[in-house]
């Protein structure tokens, strides 16, 4: 999908996406502009040009775009720009968009090449604005994606069948500033659906994938500098780094399937919704995936038993700086499943007698610190590192949960490190609290999967180390860390 994002990303350098304006906007500006964006992505954009009685006409348009081993040259026959009345410019495009991955397989054979094909239907582009603030509208019934020659590689190419739609598209892209080096971008755009379905076969095996999504909507700004970096497949952090964005939708169902001579691998996936975000920049980096009401079931013929698992919900954060600083900055991370349950044939592999209560289980932590940053981690080169890159200055962990067999294990902590540590040494305390413990160890000890003498040995260091709380089986602790290295749990030494 990433090479096809590009594939996208370089249309619409010839077709993005935008609102109304005030002043004229002329065709010849218009393609100009497509070339010098381009040229910062590494394309080379070419076509026959013919002036019209309301604008341009390109013929034989081409994107080349090289890379190391790999090149994509996109092509389609004709591209009209035509200048209206009220100052904006419409486009419209002939079909296919014919997308040619071209790569090396194998030292010393030709190279192979695969062709992808764009199609679509009530497609409507208006380009409008300034210079200085170019505006586009991108607007389709649906796009398609479809295989088309398959050739080279020094070996019988597989067979590929490709069918791709997205649906309902809405978009607005936005381009503000004069020199591309330092124009940013921002975009916002919606698709009633998006779906892939894949179908490749050899001689060894036979490969089938597809996906679907639905009520998908998003937005992202940025440098377009950014933006044509992350399209290449190699090179250099630019300065002024900067590009984020957030997609959400409202369902997503992905299943693989792979067979070959007496091997066979299915995986199925589905959830009701979720959301991707990401930020990156010279400074900083993050991510936030979160989903709801998942469902996955894996099967093969080298596992003992089908794997079927759902989570009600689950998420993964992550904040961390990426530029040397002179004060600590902050760090961020949260890594939540709840809800999550197993099928019985799973269960039944290891508690057979269903000893242990099937609750659902949890997982959840919750923390933020401090980090002293020494280096730039973009530029960072760990050959030449003779120090680690970082220090780890301040932890807290805001919340922990894990609940598991109708046990629940809960906790906060606050610590600090001091600096010019090179094995880290905490200061602080930790509140932790168990409940239904005793429950969970009986049930584990007349299933037999804890010996009685263990399960002895575990319930006295519990009573040792942790206090009884209000409420009945339930235990707290309160484990400190010293200056000195010194730990204690409910004031009992533990080193």
């Amino acid at each position: 999908m990433h090479r096809f994002s590009h594939g996208l990303s370089t249309l619409a350098l010839v077709a993005a996406w935008a609102g109304p304006a005030l002043s004229d906007t002329l065709a010849a500006e218009v393609w100009a502009e497509w070339q010098a964006q381009g040229a910062l992505s590494g394309q080379t954009i070419n076509a026959t040009v013919t002036e019209t009685e309301s604008g341009l006409m390109l013929s034989s348009f081409t994107s080349v775009m090289e890379q190391e081993e790999v090149s994509i040259r996109a092509a389609m026959d004709e591209v009209v720009l035509t200048e209206n009345a009220d100052g904006t410019v419409s486009i419209t495009f002939s079909e296919p968009y014919s997308m040619v991955f071209t790569f090396e397989v194998d030292e010393g054979d030709p190279p192979g090449n695969i062709e992808v094909l764009i199609g679509h239907e009530n497609l409507s582009v208006t380009v409008s604005g300034e210079a200085s603030a170019r505006e586009y509208l991108y607007v389709a019934d649906v796009l398609t994606i479809s295989e088309g020659r398959v050739w080279g590689g020094g070996e019988e190419p597989p067979m590929f069948d490709i069918d791709g739609r997205l649906t309902g598209l809405n978009s607005t892209y936005t381009l503000t500033g004069d020199d591309p080096e330092s124009m940013r971008f921002s975009s916002d755009g919606r698709l009633d659906t998006a779906s892939l379905f894949v179908d490749v076969r050899d001689q060894e095996g036979h490969l089938k994938v597809g996906l679907v999504s639905t009520g998908l909507s998003g937005t992202s700004e940025g440098t377009l500098l950014s933006l044509a970096t992350m399209n290449q497949f190699a090179g250099e952090v630019p300065p002024g780094l900067e590009i984020s964005g957030t997609t959400a939708y409202e369902s997503f169902g992905f299943e693989m399937q792979f067979e070959e001579p007496g091997e066979m691998f299915e995986l199925a996936s589905t959830n009701q919704g979720g959301s991707i975000g990401f930020g990156l920049s010279n400074e900083a980096v993050s991510y936030d995936i979160a989903a709801r009401g998942m469902n996955t079931r894996i099967g093969g013929s080298e596992l003992p038993v089908p794997i079927n698992i759902s989570v009600a919900a689950s998420q993964f954060q992550l904040a961390v700086p990426l530029a040397a600083g002179d004060a600590p900055q902050d760090v961020s991370a949260r890594l939540a499943y709840e809800g999550v349950t197993m099928a019985e044939p799973m269960w039944a592999m290891f508690d057979p007698a269903q000893a242990i209560p099937r609750d659902p289980i949890s997982v959840i932590l919750d923390a933020t610190a401090q980090v002293q940053v020494m280096v730039d981690l973009l530029t960072l080169e760990p050959d030449e590192m003779d120090a680690p890159p970082g220090e780890l200055r301040a932890l807290t962990v805001n919340e922990l949960n894990v609940s598991a067999g109708g046990a629940s294990l809960t906790g906060t902590a606050d610590l600090t490190f001091a600096p010019g540590q090179i094995m880290p040494v905490p200061q602080g305390a930790a509140e932790l609290q168990l409940s239904g413990g005793n429950a969970l160890l009986d049930a584990l000890i007349a299933g037999g999967l804890v010996p009685n003498e263990q399960g002895a040995f575990v319930r006295g260091m519990a009573n040792v180390f942790a206090r009884p709380g209000a409420a009945p089986d339930t235990l707290e602790t309160t484990v400190e860390f010293g200056a000195d290295g010194s730990i204690t749990a409910n004031g009992i030494p533990i080193q």
